[in-house]
């Protein structure tokens, strides 16, 4: 089997001229080349030097074979400083998965921070609209980051072979209309709320089963007339006075046209957290979160000016310990 060794002991015994030079140049017995050069001609089947008494000259064999093995062995250095960056991130990859109202609230700026720090590192995001999906898309290593979600009604048990990260615990609040939210106070009690038409996520997502888990505390059921996971339709819905909602804060956006209103008593809250395997020794796990994290801290301080309100900032502001 061909020896990337040997190769690097010939290019030293052709650049010096001789196999003692080889030797000093390598740190290697004069012995130790020429027994190299002889297991190189072995593997290649091919005369390598011509020996004399006290000297040796290459063959056009040799010659040959330097020529392929300078390429063969620029690539081998290229590879190893490719493994060097990788493990210290600077060209390293790292592959998010997220869900679209952390992606779009969070990511942009944590990205902008990574980029600029690992310019020749690459990032790549994709959606996925459930938290579980993005659990095993982790486990089953088609990605290295995923941020995930869970409401404290419909909670997640995570596998044991993640590790798990907080990023933020938010606040559930009721969207108004600015027509249908006159009679509201800003902290309402959910109670009130039964006669109204709601516009809330699909059955068979785990937002849905947050909204009717506390209508039902609160005694009634939600008359659901418009069902989508696009926050965005979510609010345009709202802006128009056709639904109220119940949603996380970070889906708010910014409408003037859109009243926020907090939940009075034990208030919903959701929890977002960032995941990934536990044995996974990606370097740029540990930026990444920590990007993640100081977008999440920009997000919660701009809420104070960006909404007009201290109540958003309330309602983003808390932040947890690790959890694993």
């Amino acid at each position: 089997m061909l020896n990337f060794i040997h190769l690097q002991t010939l290019q030293a015994v052709l650049e010096t001229g001789s196999l003692s030079a080889a030797g000093k140049k390598l740190g290697y017995t004069t012995s130790a080349v020429s027994q190299q050069i002889s297991a190189l001609e072995r593997s290649l089947g091919v005369q390598l030097f011509e020996r004399g008494p006290r000297n040796l000259w290459p063959t056009a064999a040799a010659q040959q074979v330097n020529e392929i093995a300078s390429g063969i062995l620029a690539r081998l250095d290229e590879f190893e400083e490719e493994m060097r960056g990788a493990a210290r991130g600077d060209r390293g990859r790292l592959r998010l998965a997220s869900f679209p109202s952390i992606g779009s609230r969070l990511l942009p700026r944590a990205l902008s921070r990574l980029v600029a720090r690992f310019p020749d590192a690459e990032f790549t995001v994709h959606d996925e609209t459930r938290s579980s999906a993005i659990a095993e898309t982790i486990r089953s290593m088609r990605a290295d980051l995923g941020l995930v979600f869970e409401y404290d009604a419909v909670p997640e048990a995570w596998p044991d072979d993640l590790a798990v990260h907080p990023i933020l615990d938010e606040q559930i609040v009721v969207l108004a209309g600015v027509n249908g939210s006159r009679s509201l106070a800003p902290t309402v009690d959910l109670a009130s709320l039964s006669d109204k038409i709601w516009v809330a996520n699909r059955p068979d997502s785990t937002g849905r089963a947050n909204l009717e888990y506390w209508c039902s505390q609160a005694g009634f059921a939600p008359h659901v007339r418009f069902e989508t996971n696009d926050f965005d339709v979510i609010r345009g819905i709202v802006r128009e006075n056709l639904a109220i909602a119940f949603v996380p804060a970070l889906a708010l956006g910014i409408d003037p046209t859109i009243t926020m209103h907090r939940i009075s008593g034990r208030r919903p809250r959701r929890k977002i957290r960032a995941v990934h395997r536990s044995a996974d020794q990606n370097p740029l796990l540990a930026e990444t979160i920590a990007a993640i994290n100081e977008a999440a801290d920009h997000f919660i301080t701009w809420t104070k000016s960006g909404f007009g309100t201290d109540t958003v900032h309330e309602a983003l502001a808390a932040r947890g310990r690790p959890s694993r």
